[in-house]
């Protein structure tokens, strides 16, 4: 690992040793030798993905590649069979995690974003009214009276680019509508449960097909209440799509309990899972799906059309066995904590770091009465989000600025033009690492004329 001591030392904070909090001397501001990082970060971005992993995550990885290095369900063969079971078992396993009603409602994606696309694009107008004609790079203009008659789709103002991005792309050649409900109240505050559920209900009209929840947001500790949404839509008869992209992992869902049609999450944030996993898990009366790729999958080969039934329908090409392998291993890893434990590890070093943002004169804090949650949001007046992330990377502490892949949330909060410094603590952070942001934070805000 390369080394996190800048060589020039002229603009940056002294090192002494021996000193267990920062001490002002001069016109210098000192920290600890041990926050000059030789060979160590403090991982505070478990948002984009969770670092370091559990030993055993590996070791499954590593055991599926060689004790389980078939290809599975294509051959009767030992090795295929045993990926096939290793499959099978983590099916099983999610299904029970998140509450799905069969494993075979479990479905292996490489990322959160491959799900939701797939639950996205089967409500477009061709798969709803199967419609088979192929349409150009970018359809003519449709006037509002035919727009009035297209599939509507409603979504949170905490979503994620990986719900925009494909509704943006189905509007502009005539697939569907969508909307958006509101959920803040300015950078501040949130709007309540009772005034978010009416939002939602006054948006649902005859021509909505899905309502998406963001459950976490991306950018700070904002979250749904999914349960509540989940009884509404199934009131009003209107599939659910949850983002668990920011949940799973941390908070308790239970699929049948919470009325949730589509469940999509990314395996490599919170569930501790490697890079390239991801679940949608599909509720027992949820609508018919389509495969956003068709191909092989070793199951009615011989036919042309996918497979008209449950994963295989909506799983073509190899699965990637060794990842199916890690996630398994995460998430077992987390049914052996204990997610009340894991949540009130995160709430705790959440807190702590909310209290020491607060504390600092010159720093907005997102959100700022949200006393629960693992990840937060904050800009330094007058400093760019991205100067303030590379003095903390100096320090090998790990942070990101930017706006996160979710744009509405810094239209709200006023960010939208640099964004926000993002700290997100996670499975492995400690109180320790919280002193040692507070302390490298400190130091900068002192180099940037914000203190004293």
């Amino acid at each position: 690992m390369g080394r996190w001591k800048s060589d020039n030392h002229q603009s940056k904070p002294c090192i002494v040793t021996n000193t267990e909090t920062p001490q002002k001397k001069g016109n210098h501001f000192y920290l600890r030798k041990s926050d000059h990082y030789e060979n160590s970060l403090t991982y505070l971005d478990h948002a984009a993905t969770s670092y370091p992993k559990p030993y055993a995550v590996g070791c499954a990885m590593a055991s599926a590649l060689t004790d389980a290095g078939g290809n599975p369900g294509r051959s009767s063969h030992v090795l295929s069979m045993r990926a096939a079971e290793l499959i099978f078992h983590t099916r099983e396993h999610a299904a029970a995690f998140f509450g799905a009603a069969e494993p075979e409602n479990v479905l292996f994606y490489p990322n959160a974003t491959y799900a939701i696309n797939t639950v996205l694009h089967s409500f477009g107008k061709r798969n709803l009214i199967k419609e088979e004609t192929a349409f150009s790079k970018k359809a003519e203009p449709i006037s509002d009276a035919q727009k009035a008659h297209l599939p509507h789709i409603l979504i949170s103002e905490m979503e994620h680019n990986a719900v925009l991005r494909p509704l943006y792309e189905m509007e502009q050649h005539g697939e569907v509508v969508w909307d958006v409900y509101p959920v803040f109240r300015g950078a501040a505050e949130m709007l309540s449960e009772a005034e978010i559920l009416a939002n939602i209900k006054s948006r649902i009209r005859p021509e909505t097909v899905l309502v998406c929840a963001c459950h976490v947001s991306n950018v700070c500790a904002a979250m749904l209440p999914i349960d509540k949404i989940g009884s509404l839509c199934r009131e009003m008869h209107v599939p659910l799509l949850v983002d668990a992209s920011q949940s799973a992992g941390i908070y308790d869902i239970d699929m049948q309990r919470d009325h949730i049609d589509y469940l999509c999450t990314a395996g490599h944030k919170a569930l501790l899972g490697p890079a390239g996993s991801g679940l949608l898990l599909i509720g027992e009366e949820a609508p018919r799906l389509y495969s956003l790729v068709q191909g092989g999958n070793g199951v009615e080969s011989l036919r042309a059309a996918m497979p008209d039934f449950l994963p295989e329908m909506l799983e073509a090409g190899t699965l990637a066995t060794p990842v199916i392998a890690g996630l398994d291993a995460g998430m077992r890893c987390l049914s052996s904590i204990g997610l009340e434990c894991v949540r009130g590890d995160s709430h705790r070093l959440y807190r702590r770091l909310r209290e020491m943002l607060l504390s600092m004169r010159g720093i907005t804090v997102c959100q700022p009465g949200l006393e629960t949650g693992t990840t937060l949001s904050f800009c330094v007046d007058g400093i760019s989000c991205m100067q303030v992330s590379a003095f903390l990377s100096e320090y090998g502490i790990c942070t990101r600025s930017g706006f996160h892949c979710a744009p509405m949330p810094h239209r709200a909060f006023g960010t939208e033009q640099d964004g926000t410094v993002r700290i997100s603590v996670g499975f492995g952070n400690t109180v320790q690492d919280t002193e040692r942001f507070y302390r490298v934070m400190k130091a900068g805000m002192h180099e940037w004329g914000k203190l004293f």
